[in-house]
């Protein structure tokens, strides 16, 4: 990934400055927004930045973690004899997984 130090994305009609965004974005962060009142005297109120990591988190947690329409296509192509991975994917792919399993 390459990072652009222009100021906007070309070509993108409502391009603004990263800096521009991130101060309006700390800006409404630091704003609560009412969310309920139960009628107790009790209030919760959060961020908009802490409303779209709970809507954020709620849909990662719908995502499946397998995903079976692709295990269904490499199983067929095991069992009809179709599969074939190149050497350099299997150790591209061990390298990868030994990186993460080091880092972590």
């Amino acid at each position: 990934m390459r990072i652009n130090s222009d100021s906007g994305i070309s070509g993108a009609p409502d391009a603004e400055p990263v800096g521009t965004r991130a101060a309006a974005n700390a800006s409404a962060a630091s704003r609560p927004l009412q969310v309920s009142n139960d009628g107790d005297g009790d209030e919760t109120q959060l961020s908009p930045d802490a409303m779209q990591l709970s809507t954020l988190s709620n849909a990662l947690a719908n995502v499946p973690q397998i995903r079976q329409g692709r295990v269904a296509t490499i199983s067929q192509a095991i069992r009809s004899g179709t599969y074939a991975v190149s050497n350099q994917q299997v150790a591209q792919s061990m390298l990868r997984d030994f990186r993460t399993s080091a880092a972590g």
